[in-house]
């Protein structure tokens, strides 16, 4: 029977797929699983239960030292399955991961992200990509989209498993202030081209928002905060846009949020807006590749907005905050639909999953 796990993740901090491993953690910790959360990187701000190897503080200057240090705490834990949620773009590692240190592991490799190249090193070319590979393995893809795409690309079966939200840990820790005023609406997630703020920045400047009192919050840090300030100035929004950096209890700042907007070029399955919905804020996202179309009922929870059109972005933002009747309505519509993207419903197929891989 399957109990000792290991969660192998990136870091602890910052991304969606980061989130999901914190809230996996929790999760299976209280199923009564002996859950280890080993990090490639030295970050760790999300909460987690079971145990850590910070893998990433271990590391030193010495490439083959700390190789033999990560393959010897593998073989000495003798995990029943590894969760495999980094990324994994670089073939001549992942080669020799599977190889050599995950050789004899059962591992289920998860796909978070609708660019295969992310978590299949030479996607083009399906042979070389498959090598990288496991043979006791499984493959879980966190949207129908993704799975579709990995079944076209590579002829490889995978599991769709949707992201979840855990809301037990809002706390509000900073910002009274604003935390006390919820006349805003929000964007959060790590400041790169790929989640183009810059777009939200400009269609909440062509909307009507401005004029009635509503301002924008976003939350995040990357390296596109220095572009994104130079934008906010040319555009004298400084007054009502404001980067906020990165927060830990981000949960939150979208509960008070009038509304949460995604505007990505693409995503895996975005935590942000299962947060937002399952906190009863309405959503606004780009239907861009993937899972907004399989979270977002257009009209019903939100809006779904044609991908990547701004205009249409600008005109769902006025529809959405000012007219009250229909704002109403979506809200109404939260608070009494349930929560498809529960904690229970999605580890209990983790839990099924895991039982049957042998």
């Amino acid at each position: 029977m399957i109990k000792k796990i290991c969660l192998l993740t990136d870091s602890l901090g910052s991304g969606g797929a980061e989130k999901m491993v914190s809230n996996l953690a929790i999760s299976l910790s209280e199923k009564g699983y002996t859950v280890t959360v080993v990090t490639m990187i030295d970050v760790v701000v999300y909460p987690y239960k079971g145990s850590l190897y910070n893998f990433g503080k271990i590391k030193n200057s010495n490439k083959l030292r700390s190789f033999f240090k990560f393959k010897s705490f593998f073989k000495t834990q003798q995990f029943d399955v590894i969760l495999d949620h980094r990324v994994r773009s670089n073939f001549i590692k992942e080669f020799i991961f599977s190889k050599i240190i995950f050789k004899n592991e059962k591992v289920i490799y998860c796909v978070h992200h609708f660019n295969l190249e992310l978590y299949f090193p030479l996607v083009n070319v399906p042979w070389l990509s498959r090598s990288t590979f496991v043979k006791n393995r499984g493959i879980v893809a966190v949207s129908k989209e993704i799975q579709k795409k990995i079944s076209q690309r590579l002829g490889l079966e995978s599991h769709v498993i949707y992201n979840y939200a855990i809301l037990n840990s809002i706390g509000v820790h900073s910002d009274l202030d604003i935390l006390s005023n919820s006349n805003y609406i929000i964007g959060v997630g790590r400041l790169t081209d790929i989640k183009q703020f810059n777009v939200l920045i400009k269609s909440y400047k062509d909307s009507k928002l401005i004029g009635h009192g509503i301002k924008l919050l976003i939350l995040g840090e990357g390296v596109e905060k220095r572009n994104l300030n130079k934008l906010i100035n040319d555009l004298h929004l400084n007054a009502f846009v404001k980067l906020m950096g990165f927060k830990s209890n981000a949960l939150a700042y979208i509960q008070k949020a009038k509304a949460l907007v995604l505007t990505s070029k693409s995503e895996g399955f975005p935590m942000v807006l299962i947060e937002a919905l399952s906190l009863k804020t309405p959503v606004i996202s780009f239907d861009c590749k993937s899972g907004p179309a399989e979270i977002i009922k257009h009209e019903e929870n939100g809006l779904l907005v044609d991908n990547q059109n701004a205009d249409m972005l600008t005109e769902s933002l006025n529809k959405l905050l000012l007219n009250d009747a229909f704002y109403k309505k979506i809200k109404g519509n939260l608070n009494q639909s349930s929560n498809p993207f529960s904690e229970e419903n999605n580890i209990q197929k983790w839990i099924d999953l895991l039982r049957k891989f042998k």
